[in-house]
């Protein structure tokens, strides 16, 4: 849905089909959108258009093999504090806006998913919910409880987010983004959607939980992913910093040397 969306403003933007995409016309709307990360987004999404005219033989040649690939800065973590997730939660929202914002924050959900949300999904008797994904790839997941009392006030069968123009399609991933963002400002936070995200992973890591497993309920291929997503808490690097010996301990230093002198006996 996202790709298609991308693909039809890049045709409409360019006054051409989206089959006949140039590798100029695709370098010049990339060049037009600033942040390096979301032309990497737009060039993937391209890039794999592109790869399908080619398959489908709808196209002999692929024009993003003559475009760069966008150059996007190392990311660094940066979730959301839960501080301002508390005072977002407590201030004057709308009931959907609220459970959109706790599918991010409990489930790790992204925007896009977070719009298709449909009843269906949701099983309240064995806890969990169904999701797809990225890549068509369909995971079962555990259910947090605080979701699970937002599930029960939403209808088990139909979308929970529908559009105000069409009832029977859900509203857009960017319009979900818009609305927490917006949501964030009035409370004079400038935060992102996204980042709710990140404070899921970055959470679940400060508790203890596995890095592997954090992976598992991202839903990310690769664990270089959810590291891009889990910020290591001050409190982690101190526990971990202490436990180095300390090398100006006489205790220490009798030690070091008996097993130095045990092993040169040998």
């Amino acid at each position: 849905m996202e790709r298609r969306r991308i693909i039809t403003k890049l045709a409409r933007d360019a006054g051409i089909i989206p089959t006949e995409l140039s590798p100029q016309s695709i370098s010049n709307w990339l060049a037009h959108h600033a942040q390096p990360s979301t032309q990497e987004t737009y060039y993937s999404a391209i890039r794999a258009w592109s790869k399908w005219l080619v398959v489908s033989n709808r196209r002999v040649d692929d024009p993003t093999m003559h475009v760069p690939r966008p150059r996007v800065p190392r990311r660094e973590p940066r979730p959301v504090d839960t501080k301002h997730i508390e005072t977002l939660l407590a201030s004057d929202i709308h009931l959907d806006t609220k459970t959109k914002i706790l599918l991010m924050a409990y489930a790790g959900w992204r925007v896009s998913e977070v719009a298709r949300a449909h009843g269906k999904q949701f099983d309240l008797i064995a806890n969990r919910f169904t999701l797809k994904g990225k890549g068509a790839v369909e995971v079962t997941l555990p259910l947090h409880p605080i979701l699970a009392e937002e599930a029960r006030l939403r209808p088990r069968r139909g979308l929970w987010f529908p559009s105000p123009v069409d009832p029977h399609r859900s509203v857009r991933g960017d319009s979900v983004s818009t609305l927490i963002a917006n949501a964030f400002a009035r409370c004079g936070i400038d935060a992102t959607a996204h980042q709710l995200r990140h404070w899921f992973a970055s959470e679940l890591l400060a508790r203890g939980v596995d890095v592997r497993v954090v992976q598992v309920l991202m839903r990310h291929a690769s664990l270089a992913t959810t590291q891009v997503y889990t910020a290591v808490p001050d409190e982690m690097r101190r526990a971990a910093i202490s436990k180095l010996p300390n090398l100006n301990s006489d205790t220490w230093l009798q030690f070091a040397i008996q097993s130095s002198t045990g092993l040169h006996d040998e």
